[in-house]
């Protein structure tokens, strides 16, 4: 499948890290946007940016995205809109669900395992087949620091980001002679609508400095910067990278 304009699927695209990217990519590729529930704000970020960029297509799909049958089904749809395969994937969606391991129900570590990890992988599947054949595409995998930084409570969530790392790398170098890249973006702590309560408990307690050495938490503008670089042309020669934006959280302070 080819067509005269590239277009872009974003999981979990119409609010935090998605749809900063879909704001960074907005005025190069079309965007298909996918959100699992509110569809009033989807509507809304929606509306905004067909406004800012009133040449881009812009189409919302609303898909609970928890496994194998959900991606593909999104996916289908997708491609049965634009009439042909995305040129540019970011995999942006998931829940944060924290929890000591032992305590939490096993079914909760299964949810995350389908939802941060087949899911991307299943999207990534799907799209990487047309793109091999394309000679030309970008993924971009959403992880954390989480992956290295571990904290407790975060037994299947270090789990899963830590596997989508290894699995984007590995592919890179499957896909890499084809013109495809796949990188991932490990973030920290950005200001989102699911970050909003822990942010602020770090503020009024006078906490956030000592957490961060850059003494803020990140903006989204800062993560679809990265993004927008990443699926442009410029970036060709860069894939299989971990891109850390934490403000220096990683670095390993002992007083943290």
């Amino acid at each position: 499948m080819t067509t005269t304009q590239r277009w872009a699927l974003i999981t979990g695209g119409s609010s935090g890290l998605g749809l900063a990217c879909a704001k960074a990519l907005a005025p190069e590729f079309d965007l298909a946007l996918s959100f699992a529930s509110n569809s009033d704000r989807a509507s809304a970020e929606k509306d905004r940016l067909q406004q800012a960029y009133p040449d881009r297509r812009v189409e919302l799909f609303q898909e609970n995205l928890n496994g194998w049958e959900s991606a593909h089904r999104l996916f289908g749809r997708a491609c049965e809109t634009f009439g042909s395969a995305p040129a540019v994937l970011i995999n942006s969606a998931g829940r944060l669900r924290d929890g000591l391991y032992i305590s939490e129900p096993f079914q909760t570590h299964e949810a995350m395992i389908q939802e941060h990890l087949v899911v991307p992988m299943a999207l990534t599947q799907l799209a990487v087949k047309e793109m091999y054949r394309e000679k030309w595409g970008r993924v971009v995998n959403v992880s954390s620091v989480s992956a290295k930084y571990f904290k407790r409570g975060q037994v299947s969530y270090a789990a899963v980001k830590s596997g989508i790392e290894g699995f984007s790398r590995c592919l890179a170098l499957e896909v890499a002679h084809r013109g495809v890249t796949v990188n991932v973006l490990a973030p920290g702590l950005i200001e989102t609508p699911m970050t909003a309560d822990m942010i602020r408990h770090l503020e009024n307690e006078k906490l956030l400095r000592k957490k961060i050495p850059s003494g803020r938490a990140g903006r989204p503008d800062e993560v679809g910067s990265l993004v927008q670089y990443l699926c442009s042309e410029a970036a060709a020669y860069m894939t299989g990278t971990i891109l850390t934006l934490d403000g220096g959280r990683s670095l390993g302070d002992a007083s943290l």
